[in-house]
């Protein structure tokens, strides 16, 4: 691997997550496998992305994948996280949902209400924090019915979690496969593109070069 740096491998990990979203391995626990890999995009672009901290400026850094990454964060800051190609929805699929306490949509039918304004910057720190520091029962499953063989489905995850650190309110997201593969897809492009510069010589090298082992 001699010329491969650090920024390789990670654009390596995060384009191969997102040929498993684009591509998923054959399993019949799809959503499940979707939530893993959409979180493992969040999770590794949300840290990486924020490479200024809670500041939010660009530093002085000497690593030019540092800006890079950086610039991830700032183009994160230009749009809603319901606007195109994001499309967070706003209204539950067309799929008959159990009538479980906890699963039950608002009654007009509509969903993420408290994200409808909010930013892509904004979404994606709440989101990582509620997945990775919430403490407690924050995700919820939402389930379906099958209409072929009426059985009860997993169809995605209902994430409540503080608005900020230390507020006694709560965000509702409820977040289904769909949008877990869309998201996270268009999560993992904007941070390739970012790091590689879209220089595809720099994308080659990491695609071709960047091996995996198990030990």
């Amino acid at each position: 691997m001699g010329g491969i740096a650090d920024e390789h491998v990670e654009w390596a990990i995060v384009n191969r997550l997102k040929a498993m979203l684009d591509e998923p391995p054959p399993t019949p626990f799809n959503v499940t496998q979707t939530f893993a890999l959409f979180s493992s995009v969040l999770l590794w672009t949300k840290n990486r992305a924020w490479v200024a901290g809670n500041r939010g400026a660009r530093g002085n850094w000497e690593d030019l994948a540092d800006h890079r990454a950086h610039d991830v964060r700032e183009a994160m800051r230009g749009a809603l996280i319901t606007d195109a190609p994001w499309r967070l929805s706003l209204a539950p699929p067309q799929i008959t949902l159990v009538d479980r306490e906890d699963d039950l949509p608002p009654p007009d039918r509509r969903i993420n209400l408290d994200f409808e304004n909010m930013s892509q910057e904004a979404f994606f720190k709440w989101l990582r924090d509620a997945l990775a520091h919430g403490d407690g029962r924050t995700i919820r499953p939402i389930h379906k019915r099958s209409a072929r063989t009426k059985k009860t489905l997993l169809a995605g995850f209902r994430i409540e979690f503080a608005e900020a650190n230390g507020s006694q309110r709560k965000l509702t997201l409820s977040l289904f496969h769909d949008d877990m593969r869309r998201i996270g897809g268009q999560l993992a492009d904007l941070f390739c593109q970012a790091l590689s510069s879209n220089n595809r010589y720099f994308e080659q090298d990491a695609a071709t070069q960047v091996e995996e082992r198990a030990a």
